[in-house]
């Protein structure tokens, strides 16, 4: 018995370095960004746009592999549908100023940035919570819902949320209204350790 409990205790604390050593490697590979982040982002935004953010939204996304294919085609850092990176590419000349690939971090990490541009403006709600929501599931669908919420406070906002749940091949289901509204917040989460890493930079 204490044989198989030292055993388990030996697994588990193995598990937590494991753990905490992925863990770091994933914001090593993200923090690897961040001088094209922050120059994106100012160019882009301004001098003040929070970079942090979006270290955190690319880590949200891929865990800031750039070779990252998802299940439903997402490619690259910000995980961009092969419509929507074709339609962003073609739209936007900064854009073409690299080979159309959204493999490329170049590329990919300027979409992002222009996509939240994009975003931020399209939403009758203004902040990063609307703008990553309209990133993640569509501005047109959030506006709907503000409009039906008639005000741009995020409760009743989210209590406004109607989007569909499909079967995953597993049997589970997925709720988009649920993947919407927990993306900002994870995003926000995920942020906090990029913004306290580039303060000290």
């Amino acid at each position: 018995m204490k044989k198989a409990l030292s055993s388990a205790i030996i697994l588990f604390g193995l598990g937590l370095v494991w753990t905490a050593q992925a863990w770091a490697g994933i914001v090593d590979r993200c923090l690897k960004y961040a001088p094209l982040v922050i120059r994106e982002a100012r160019y882009h935004i301004g001098m003040n746009a929070p970079a942090h953010l979006f270290l955190g939204q690319i880590e949200q996304e891929s865990r800031c592999n750039e070779m990252a294919t998802a299940f439903d085609g997402g490619m690259g850092l910000g995980q961009f549908m092969p419509e929507t990176a074709k339609e962003l590419h073609e739209r936007y000349k900064v854009l073409q100023e690299f080979p159309f690939n959204p493999y490329d971090p170049r590329w990919n990490v300027r979409a992002l940035i222009i996509y939240d541009r994009e975003c931020y403006n399209s939403v009758v709600c203004k902040g990063w919570y609307f703008t990553f929501r309209a990133y993640n599931g569509g501005a047109s669908l959030l506006n709907r819902e503000i409009v039906r919420a008639g005000s741009c406070d995020v409760s009743k906002v989210e209590e406004q949320c109607r989007r569909k749940v499909i079967r995953l091949k597993n049997g589970s289901l997925l709720d988009f209204c649920v993947v919407n509204i927990e993306y900002p917040y994870r995003i926000f989460e995920k942020s906090e350790k990029y913004k306290r890493r580039l303060e000290v930079r």
